[in-house]
């Protein structure tokens, strides 16, 4: 029996477009692949109708990427899961590499692959993320790591979703994905708790992965993924600081957030910068309703 057979990859869409084709072509075909479609989209109908993969087509809702992935989880009939992207794709033998390295260290939760961008070693592969004893993120930033590309394996503080490998056992044993963000931080949210409970997040050297970076909607797409962009990552860094910081902490940085996207808001609307007004404007809107509704519930309409 192939390692790939024991193999569930998940992957979440919102209108992806011909993109997906390429993640696709780099996936094993005796591995099950579960697609979770947050729209409608018909054009997906018919690329998964013309691909060879062992593909099960959910259409969920405009749900979120957390939703999206618990479901994934509770639907995989396979211990071992890879999530990836639609505008990612996998060198040959990194799947591969990712299982066997799943299986080599002990404790492990999660093994995450090295991500290239533009052909490069990506400059923000991992995450520093510094937790003190009461379990709070007292430092959370990109580490920058001048493109060196690792020569081995090695134990990092947390990773993006643009591709991991993990057990079921594991998601079910920190009870997945936070389901109040629907995209943004749920990635570094579930290494948090992952750190909490005692397993390691390994980065594999000898898997590599290919993000095109914002090539999951497409081109017509553009402008209305750029304000949930912006409207989510805003939300979802006031709920992820909220929930790992003391009170007068978060106070401090929700205070400065809205003064902040407010100042700039009127400064881009006075100035006659469109592109810059919605972006910050979308920001502001999401501190606003962060203070008065607490739900991510801004969505698009495509």
């Amino acid at each position: 029996m192939s390692i790939y057979s024991e193999l569930t990859i998940i992957i979440p869409t919102f209108y992806p477009g011909k993109i997906i084709n390429k993640c696709f072509a780099s996936l094993p075909k005796e591995s099950e692949i579960l697609i979770l479609d947050n729209g409608n989209d018909l054009e997906l109908d018919e690329i998964i109708k013309l691909s060879n993969l062992n593909i099960k087509h959910f259409k969920l809702g405009d749900v979120g990427l957390s939703k999206s992935f618990n479901y994934g989880v509770n639907k995989s009939k396979n211990e071992k899961i890879l999530i990836t992207q639609p505008d990612v794709y996998f060198e040959h033998d990194s799947i591969k590499n990712l299982i066997s390295t799943l299986s080599f260290y002990p404790n492990t939760g999660i093994v995450a692959p090295l991500i290239y961008e533009k052909g490069l070693y990506s400059r923000y592969d991992f995450l520093d993320l510094t937790l003190n004893k009461f379990g709070r993120v007292i430092n959370k930033k990109r580490a920058k790591n001048k493109y060196t590309v690792p020569s081995g394996d090695f134990c990092v503080e947390a990773v993006n979703a643009t591709a991991m490998l993990f057990k079921k056992s594991f998601i079910y044993s920190i009870k997945g994905w936070d389901e109040n963000i629907y995209t943004y931080h749920e990635d570094v949210d579930l290494c948090v708790k992952a750190r909490l409970n005692k397993y390691q997040i390994i980065k594999c050297s000898k898997a590599l992965v290919h993000h095109i970076g914002f090539g999951s909607h497409k081109e017509e797409n553009k402008e209305k993924a750029e304000k949930s962009r912006n409207w989510h990552y805003c939300w979802s860094s006031l709920y992820f600081k909220n929930k790992y910081s003391s009170k007068s902490n978060f106070i401090f940085f929700f205070v400065g957030k809205l003064i902040k996207y407010f100042l700039k808001t009127v400064l881009n609307f006075l100035l006659f910068r469109r592109k810059k007004l919605i972006l910050n404007f979308m920001r502001l809107r999401a501190c606003l309703n962060y203070l008065i509704i607490k739900k991510a519930s801004y969505r698009v309409n495509i």
